[in-house]
């Protein structure tokens, strides 16, 4: 049984998104498991004299958010992400409710792997509507599940 869009089910314009709420516990897992124990995101008293007033979220975790979405959209037809980017355009702190969405904007059929290139572009909003970062990325996708 096949989990997750496969590439001849997807539209031009189809979107995929989640949300979540940024907690205590997604920075210091996040410091730990990346290793990045900057005062950004573990230093709340040096933080409070900074541009930002307090801790961020780290952007990996931001972009790892939302590789996720598009994981989950995708699941078990998912072959590869061939390439992604990133651009950070405002902070992300603790306790925002984040927004996270991609819409697919180009498909290229591939039929040597009964599936295709997925071409997405992505936002990360605030609850306030605020744009924290813009993502691209492209995927190889199945039309079927890649376990079989």
């Amino acid at each position: 049984m096949r989990i997750g869009k496969a590439f001849n089910e997807l539209r031009v314009g189809d979107k995929f998104a989640e949300s979540i709420t940024i907690s205590e516990a997604h920075i210091v897992k996040a410091a730990g498991l990346f290793r990045d124990f900057n005062a950004l995101h573990t230093n709340e008293p040096e933080m409070k004299k900074s541009r930002f007033g307090k801790r961020i979220l780290h952007g990996a975790l931001t972009f790892s958010f939302m590789v996720g979405v598009y994981s989950n959209a995708f699941h078990d037809t998912d072959i590869s992400t061939v390439e992604a980017s990133i651009k950070f355009t405002a902070p992300i702190y603790i306790n925002d409710t984040i927004h996270m969405e991609w819409v697919v904007k180009s498909l290229d059929e591939k039929p040597k792997i009964d599936g295709g290139l997925v071409s997405l572009s992505g936002e990360v909003k605030n609850k306030e509507g605020t744009v924290s970062a813009t993502t691209e990325a492209k995927l190889l996708v199945s039309n079927k599940t890649i376990f079989e």
